[in-house]
């Protein structure tokens, strides 16, 4: 059914909606003649005339400062029409959150004093906030940690990226997470689906249609189905397929495992046919196996490159800049030649960060710091974003890139020092790149050179100089992710939490004051995680 915008005035306000209406109301359709309190228009229509509309409610002697939006809309046609008052009041009326893009959209109205909506990421209420726009949110249906922990999220921040639901068993309250986890996120592409049930199928369809969720693809695993399920109930499974394409703008797929296919696609096929197969599998895995290591390949070499060129490029422009000598030449002697270092290691030892800071800010100005550690491959600017999740995907040069960059968090202080500042990179196990060779501090050989343990992040203004004191492996957890303390005795319980899990000890003493710099990265797999500690080294103590 075709919908249509509605403007319904009520005393200073104004509710906005796209909604299907009566026969009489079509009557009134871009007439602009207000019928019951209501204005009726096509999309298309009042996008061509949204100010002539606003100035038509305005000469009406309506003063208005509120709007009232009833569902979800094209944004920008409601913030066009918004800039033709002084809007002091937004409220977003259904549960559910919006887009990025939305949310910025909003930022350019700036009469605007008070939002009211179900959610919003914390750096964007930030936004808001900076600007004197009070936020109010009305998620009160909290979701539970024991779904936070599959989705391997460890705040209400990564569930609105999340482009991917787990759902791995079945628990009381699992269905008021699922609603709850749809209402917050925007992202959402694929369910993955990894217990079978009719009822619980169907009621995650359900949650899907009725959040308005769209293109989602529902994955069933069949390797998880113990009790044939899928099997059983092929001929449901389908004609729901068909209704969720039709009506709901999702689908499913199966996803089979090898054991299932060997034994209900094969036995047909003679003798001959399956060493055809076998062949062709070993040569396909072969070229993957091919493929993914040259990809890695592919990735340190431009990552290294990509650094040399930061780092070279800025040295070369401050040498440039720098006076002309005369060398004289020295007395011809007999040479010993010595072993050539690689470009990358004249760039580490040329480089100081006082030379390169303004023209890395230049490539990107999100630029904070330097880090460099010994006997591995980290050796990168560092970057922050207003989240933790943009640089998953992209590099230094703003560009999308799936080994990320190294990023502080968000919420840490790159000017001064937090209690506890923490940096974050993808683990890229193949080449090493990123945060891949962090693996080398939990070996006791990598920590037996002295100088290894000490490593340096530099700022526009000092380079520091940290000590190593713990590292380890563990499941999936955040309580390592404080960046500040309300006192001694918080610090010391932390402090002693994280030594009792590394795997090595080490003799510094850490006190109530003391600046830790955390290192963070996946440890092979979604719900591991490698972590490393260390303490800032003070003057006095060099």
């Amino acid at each position: 059914m075709k919908k249509y915008i509605v403007l319904t005035i009520i005393n200073s306000s104004i509710v906005y909606s796209f909604r299907e209406i009566t026969g009489d109301e079509k009557k009134f359709v871009n007439k602009n003649t207000i019928n019951n309190s209501s204005l009726f228009y096509t999309l298309n229509y009042f996008k061509k005339n949204v100010f002539k509309i606003s100035n038509l409610i305005k000469k009406q002697s309506f003063k208005i400062d509120m709007l009232i939006i009833k569902q979800l809309v094209t944004f920008e046609y409601a913030v066009n029409f918004m800039r033709g008052f002084d809007i002091n009041y937004l409220k977003l009326d259904y549960p559910s959150t919006i887009g990025l893009e939305d949310y910025k959209l909003f930022l350019s109205i700036k009469s605007l004093k008070l939002i009211d909506c179900y959610y919003m990421p914390k750096f964007m209420i930030d936004k808001f906030v900076s600007m004197g726009v009070q936020i109010n949110l009305y998620n009160y249906n909290k979701v539970s940690d024991r779904f936070m922990l599959q989705q391997d999220s460890f705040d209400y921040e990564t569930l609105y990226y999340r482009k991917t639901l787990d759902i791995k068993e079945e628990y009381p309250g699992l269905l008021d997470d699922v609603k709850e986890f749809l209402r917050i996120n925007y992202n959402l592409k694929s369910i993955n689906i990894y217990i079978f049930s009719k009822d619980i199928i169907s009621q995650i369809i359900d949650l899907v249609k009725n959040d308005e969720s769209r293109n989602i693809i529902v994955f069933l695993h069949q390797g998880y189905d113990k009790g044939n399920f899928i099997v059983n109930n092929f001929a449901w499974l389908k004609e729901l397929n068909k209704t969720c394409k039709k009506e709901y703008m999702c689908e499913f797929r199966i996803v089979y495992s090898n054991s299932f296919l060997k034994n209900n696609l094969f036995k047909q096929l003679t003798f001959n046919n399956l060493k055809l197969i076998a062949s062709l599998c070993i040569y396909v895995s072969l070229v993957s196996l091919i493929i993914i290591k040259s990809y890695d390949y592919i990735d340190k070499l431009s990552v290294n490159k990509l650094n040399t060129d930061i780092i070279g490029n800025t040295l070369a422009n401050n040498d440039n800049n720098e006076e002309d000598t005369t060398v004289v030449p020295a007395p011809v002697e007999e040479v010993v030649e010595e072993p050539t270092l690689s470009e990358r290691e004249q760039m580490k030892l040329n480089y100081t960060f006082e030379k390169v800071f303004s023209n890395l800010k230049s490539i990107n100005n999100e630029t904070v710091g330097y880090l460099t550690i010994n006997e591995t491959e980290v050796a990168y600017p560092v970057v922050q974003h207003d989240d933790n999740v943009y640089y998953l995907k992209h590099d230094f040069f703003k560009k999308s890139k799936s080994v990320g960059w190294i990023f502080m968090d968000y919420r840490n202080n790159s000017k001064t020092w937090d209690d506890n500042t923490i940096i974050y990179g993808h683990y890229s196990s193949g080449s090493g790149i990123m945060f891949g060779s962090l693996k080398n501090i939990l070996s006791s050989k990598w920590r037996s050179n002295s100088e290894n343990m000490i490593f340096s992040y530099d700022t526009e203004n000092e380079s520091y100089r940290f000590k190593i004191f713990a590292g380890y492996k563990i499941d999936y957890t955040t309580d390592y992710l404080v960046t500040n303390f309300e006192n001694e005795d918080e610090f010391n319980e932390f402090v002693k939490m994280i030594r009792d899990r590394s795997t090595f000890s080490t003799n510094d003493e850490l006190k109530y004051g003391d600046k830790i710099l955390t290192l963070s990265t996946c440890a092979g797999g979604n719900n591991r995680r490698m972590v490393i500690h260390a303490v800032m080294i003070k003057e006095e103590q060099e």
